[in-house]
């Protein structure tokens, strides 16, 4: 990874803490944002834990320590300071979102003792179930019909859903914005 990406990588992650911290904290207390497909990250690594066969606990472990390897290659990249990165290791040590998009999926892979292709698997399985899941619940409280619940069915059946992590891609970041629906 050039230096250039690390340090675009690690800026978008502090600024992602700070608009969860004072944008979608408020979101997430008046019912969330986004449409069906927005799922949140704590719920998304839970189900995936679940769906790996590991504890939630030793997941959120692999996705810390594969945070803080980063930043720690980003600091002898002299990419960023040692105190910005002592800064950055406790946000992603308080907030599983910073830890979660700094870490890399083959090392998180690697601290679980699995494949990295097992470890997308686990989270395309955890992000289907907790959509089906929303699309039940939007159905049982009457905000979609049964008609279109089954084509938001056959919908997510027809679309490849990220695995560990969505690209940090523009649409990547146009996904945590409250676009609605699936990408294909």
């Amino acid at each position: 990874m050039t230096k250039t990406h690390t340090k675009l990588v690690l800026a978008l992650a502090a600024v992602a803490a700070a608009l969860f911290a004072f944008g979608a904290g408020g979101a997430a207390a008046n019912g969330g944002r986004g449409g069906i497909g927005q799922v949140g990250t704590s719920a998304l690594v839970n189900a995936a834990a679940s769906q790996l066969s590991v504890t939630s606990a030793k997941l959120k472990g692999a996705i810390l320590d594969s945070a803080l390897a980063r930043i720690d290659e980003a600091v002898a990249d002299q990419d960023i300071s040692s105190t910005d990165a002592a800064d950055l290791k406790d946000e992603a040590r308080d907030n599983l979102i910073v830890s979660y998009r700094l870490s890399r999926a083959s090392t998180v892979a690697s601290g679980l003792g699995i494949t990295v292709t097992k470890l997308n698997d686990g989270f395309r399985a955890a992000r289907k179930a907790l959509i089906l899941k929303k699309i039940d619940a939007a159905q049982t409280a009457g905000k979609i019909t049964a008609d279109q619940a089954a084509q938001l069915k056959a919908q997510l059946d027809k679309v490849t859903l990220p695995g560990y992590k969505p690209g940090l891609g523009l649409a990547g970041l146009a996904d945590r914005t409250g676009a609605k629906g699936f990408r294909r």
